[in-house]
């Protein structure tokens, strides 16, 4: 009898769902990219809209210092979409930390790489 009532709530979406963390689907320049030419900003998409609370996004070269603008947000009308403007940048190994809130309410973080190779 329970199964029948909780399979009723469920095809009349009564029934609470669980939400996943947001996971990180695309980034601009890619993970482990090798470019020729400098991005003018990192742009990140998530499987999902994210919160704007704890909101983090940074580029850091190999000497530890940060080489973004500080102007990380979110797209005005898609939530999934966090970028941040970067200082033009020289040659060499970029690190791109970033922090979110997902809509299950947990913070979600990471960082991957990318390179800007020697012309």
């Amino acid at each position: 009898m329970l199964k029948r009532i909780l399979l009723v709530l469920a095809l009349l979406g009564l029934f609470p769902t669980a939400h996943a963390h947001a996971i990180l689907v695309k980034a601009q320049p890619e993970k482990e990219a090798v470019l020729a030419l400098p991005p003018a900003e990192v742009l990140l998409t998530f499987n999902d809209a994210v919160g704007e609370e704890f909101l983090a996004l940074a580029v850091i070269d190999a000497a530890g210092k940060r080489v973004d603008k500080h102007d990380a947000r979110l797209d005005f009308t898609d939530h999934s979409h966090l970028r941040a403007s970067v200082e033009p940048l020289p040659p060499g190994q970029y690190v791109v930390r970033y922090r979110v809130l997902s809509a299950d309410g947990h913070v979600v973080s990471g960082k991957y790489s990318f390179q800007i190779k020697t012309p």
